[in-house]
């Protein structure tokens, strides 16, 4: 599944030699930029969202919930399955 598409896109560079440069690119702090073309991958804005949340910080606190439930569901059925054993090993046995 594709969630952008490499295009090529105008980027100001610096340059070293300011007098040559007649460009588009404004000047920060006594450096000069010219433009250059680049190919780049540009993500589709739908998908924006999904790249900016999978890169958020990461919960703790709601990773520890996950962890907590999933650990007291295999204890939990530890304990019924150690139950159920128990009964069938009783009746078994007679």
């Amino acid at each position: 599944m594709s969630i952008g598409s490499v295009q090529s896109v105008v980027v100001c560079v610096p340059v070293a030699n300011a007098s040559a440069v007649d460009s588009v690119c404004p000047a920060l702090n006594n450096q000069a930029y010219a433009p250059q073309r680049v190919t780049a991958y540009l993500v589709d804005p739908a998908h924006g969202a999904a790249i900016d949340a999978a890169l958020a910080p990461f919960d703790y606190g709601y990773a520890s919930a996950i962890w907590a439930f999933a650990f007291s569901m295999v204890v939990g059925l530890y304990v019924v399955s150690h139950g159920i054993g128990t009964v069938l090993g009783f009746l078994r046995r007679g």
